[in-house]
């Protein structure tokens, strides 16, 4: 086992060159460190959060209060049905691109222009510098200017003239008017601040004014543009037909193209005329050459007679009906006196004389049928050579007729265009007085109650966080550059050993000595830290359930710190105490959980008589260390593990008369020996130094001796007795840890 170490060599040395003892390595920055210069610095860090959040007041009350209001417009894309028909713009789109460019015109300078002029406010303070009176942040400029050497050699500026004072003037009133769309909908939000509520609504409610009638003034002035265009388009169309009629006219009188009506030619008619009478024509000499045929066919077969079948004739009718009745006669006769009668002779005369009669007639009436054929035929030739003749001055009026439809088309385009413009003349004429704007504000900006900016109470609440911010910051800084008061953690000094025996001030530093305190002049061992007093078992859980605290980071900073020792295996740590307290137990088993949270494979050895740490665990403890000692069990089989955590514990259900024989024996010296091999974190409860040697032969086998004393017992001669039998005993390295 180790021997014993003197307290000196437990303490981290600073090296001196030439000196056998090593440079200490530089300690790891932890969680438990932060919070310790948070807590040691928290007078540093109040005094910051104190000055930003004072200075975040003044701020916020030197800050001009801004009131703010707002009136919404929306695209409106019902049109109205009487007027729009002639209106000459096109109605404004719904889609997001048209909503986005009425923002930029709301937007525009020219508007923000018209809003000035209108409400005056070139002789407004607020919005005119030039009027206004110089405030804190201004001077404060123009201060800070004069120390800018550039500044300087600049001559005056040239005077402001109104046409500029103007532009400055809107420039700044801009900043002071916005628009926003609203959402997907066609509402446009135009939103207006100013120092006075009253002068907010009315700037905002002149802009949504302004912007509706600048909606008319667009059409109005589109309109008249057009009925401009239309008037001067109208006059040069009205010279062209003008012209186009004449021309026509007069192509018509050199190509002599009269018409009876509109589209029919005199010359057709004659056309169509003389066509019909040339079929008449022809009709009639056929039907005429068809009866002087026959005629020559009934009278070269011998049948003259018939003739009145084809042509009406009453002589020859009258002649067949003499016939007739001279053919009865004869029959008569011949019946009544036979055919030899001298009256049939006389009645073959009449017959043969009324054959001639019929001939002769038939004769007349053939030469009358060639006479009319022939008359016919010199008809028809003539009606023949008068069509051809009317068709060839038709062919040449039509030639003519094709340049006077080109023009007639010219014409009656020119005409159809003039009209068109005519009636759209009448129609964009007169609209100026029913003009409608394409939105319309369906709410107008109200007197705002209250200011919209400065939001002074979240400017005080942001400064508050700030000002933590940079006190923490200030703090790490000065902990960086080098602390200005001692560090301490939880109202004690820095968790690192400090030395036993205090070192005399030197002659030049007594006059800043710090004042003393009951630590400061402790000539014992020495303390490695001091931690809020455990006095309750149930202390010990606070490293698991509240491992954010102050306790919580006092273990954990207390186990880095024991377990920092040069050794080859692992820590073993003997805890005792003066007294019989719980304190001493509660240490032991927040150590050793705090050593498992950190990833350790922690041990607790109970060797107290009293038991207090396996019952306060409340591990399931059957054997222990005395039935591993004698080789009853093995350790595995006596090691019982935390129900709430890594922890495992070895505790000693069994003790013997003697039990300091039973430690200060080979196989406890060989059991520490396994344990420092198979594991990284040992804690043996010792149990107190008054109740017998025990705890001074425990501590023989251990690394380091941590010694529990309360803030009020730490100068009590029960503590220096228990220092000193530790001492006697040959103890690892004593070190105390203080309860407060």
């Amino acid at each position: 086992m180790s021997p014993y170490r003197p307290p000196n060599e437990y303490l981290p040395t600073a090296y001196v060159p030439g000196s056998h003892v090593p440079p200490c390595p530089p300690p790891a920055f932890h969680l438990a460190d932060f919070i310790r210069i948070l807590d040691a610095r928290r007078a540093l860090i109040f005094k910051i959060a104190a000055a930003v959040v004072l200075g975040a007041v003044m701020v916020a009350m030197l800050l001009p209060t801004v009131y703010a209001s707002s009136a919404v417009v929306m695209l409106d894309p019902r049109r109205n049905n009487v007027t729009d028909l002639s209106a000459v713009l096109s109605p404004l789109g719904n889609d997001p691109a048209s909503v986005q460019n009425q923002i930029q015109i709301i937007n525009s300078r020219d508007l923000a222009g018209a809003v000035v002029d209108r409400l005056k406010l070139v002789g407004d303070p607020e919005f005119n510098p030039a009027l206004a009176r110089p405030g804190m942040m201004q001077l404060a400029g123009e201060m800070l200017s004069l120390l800018n050497p550039s500044a300087w050699m600049d001559g005056d500026a040239p005077p402001a003239t109104a046409g500029l004072e103007r532009e400055r003037v809107i420039e700044n009133f801009q900043k002071h008017v916005s628009a926003d769309a609203q959402g997907l909908s066609t509402a446009i939000t135009i939103n207006a601040t100013s120092h006075d509520p009253a002068k907010a609504a009315l700037i905002a409610n002149s802009m949504a004014d302004a912007y509706v009638k600048s909606q008319i003034a667009t059409k109005v002035g589109a309109t008249n543009a057009t009925t401009n265009w239309l008037n001067t388009r109208l006059h040069n169309l009205a010279q062209q037909l003008e012209i186009q009629q004449e021309a026509i006219q007069r192509y018509k009188a050199q190509h002599n193209l009269n018409d009876a009506a509109p589209g029919n030619s005199i010359v057709d008619q004659q056309m169509v005329g003389i066509s019909a009478q040339v079929v008449q024509a022809r009709s009639d000499l056929a039907e005429k050459q068809a009866i002087a045929d026959r005629i020559n066919q009934l009278v070269a077969s011998g049948n003259p007679a018939d003739v009145a079948q084809i042509v009406s004739s009453p002589l020859i009718v009258q002649l067949r009906a003499q016939q007739a009745t001279l053919v009865a006669q004869e029959g008569d006769i011949v019946s009544r006196y036979g055919p030899l009668h001298p009256k049939m002779q006389a009645m073959e005369e009449q017959r043969h004389d009324l054959d001639v009669k019929i001939s002769q007639e038939v004769n007349r009436l053939a030469a009358s049928a060639a006479n009319d054929v022939m008359t016919a035929r010199a008809h028809l030739n003539s009606l023949q050579a008068s069509l051809g003749g009317t068709e060839g001055t038709a062919r040449s009026q039509n030639m003519a007729r094709i340049q006077l439809q080109a023009m007639e088309s010219n014409a009656t385009s020119t005409r159809a265009m003039y009209e068109a413009f005519v009636q759209r003349l009448r129609q964009a004429q007169g609209q100026d007085d029913v003009q409608t704007p394409e939105s319309r504000i369906i709410s107008g900006a109200s007197v705002p109650l209250y200011p919209a900016s400065p939001k002074r109470g979240l400017i005080v609440a942001a400064s508050i966080p700030l000002g933590v911010l940079l006190g923490v910051l200030a703090a790490l800084l000065v902990e960086k550059l080098g602390p200005l008061m001692p560090v301490r953690v939880n109202g004690a000094p820095r968790a690192a050993i400090v030395p036993p025996i205090a070192r005399p001030w030197p002659a030049a530093q007594k006059r800043s000595r710090p004042a003393p305190s009951p630590l400061s002049v402790w000539n014992g061992p020495p303390i490695l830290g001091e931690v809020n007093d455990p006095a309750q078992m149930r202390a010990a859980d606070f490293v698991l359930d509240y491992p954010a605290s102050k306790y919580s980071h006092a273990i954990a900073g207390l186990v880095r710190q024991l377990e920092a020792e040069p050794q080859s295996g692992a820590a073993i740590i003997a805890l005792t105490s003066a007294d019989n307290g719980e304190s001493r137990s509660a240490i032991a088993i927040s150590l050793a959980r705090a050593a498992s949270k950190m990833g350790k494979k922690a041990i607790l050895v109970d060797c107290a008589p009293t038991r207090l740490a396996s019952r306060a665990i409340r591990a399931p403890v059957k054997t222990g260390l005395y039935d591993v000692l004698t080789g009853a069990v093995t350790l595995n089989q006596a090691l019982a593990k935390d129900p709430r955590g890594e922890t495992y514990v070895l505790a000693t259900p069994k003790r013997p008369a003697n039990s300091a024989s039973m430690f200060a024996s080979r196989p406890m010296q060989r059991l520490v020996s396994v344990l420092r091999d198979g594991a990284d974190f040992v804690v043996i409860d010792c149990g107190p130094v008054g109740a017998g040697p025990e705890a001074g032969v425990i501590a023989r086998l251990a690394d380091a001796t941590v010694l529990v004393s309360k803030r009020q017992a730490l100068h009590s001669p029960m503590m220096a007795h228990a220092a000193q039998s530790l001492q006697a005993a040959q103890a690892a390295p004593i070190g105390i840890v203080v309860t407060k």
